[in-house]
């Protein structure tokens, strides 16, 4: 059975520090408890849902997710949020 995703090797690094930049006035991309608690709303808007699609296209960001990182977030919360 594979190991589950874990928020320290699978997601942290899916967020660029650009991102974590951008997003800092509204919770912390780096820190575990924030994206956890906030993973609903992050999950929809990597989807493009609820507002423009994060990361944002050049030259404000790296653009959109490809859909393997999407999944990967998705597997993530279904696998239970693991730190």
């Amino acid at each position: 059975m594979a190991k589950p995703t874990s928020f320290h090797s699978d997601i942290l690094p899916l967020f660029t520090e650009r991102d974590i930049r951008a997003m800092s006035k509204a919770f912390n991309l780096a820190s575990y408890d924030d994206v956890k608690a906030h993973a609903a709303i992050i999950y929809d808007r990597i989807r493009g849902i609820g507002g423009a699609v994060m990361p944002p296209p050049p030259p404000r960001g790296e653009g959109p997710w490809p859909q393997a990182n999407i999944e990967l977030f998705a597997q993530w919360m279904a696998d239970g949020y693991q730190p």
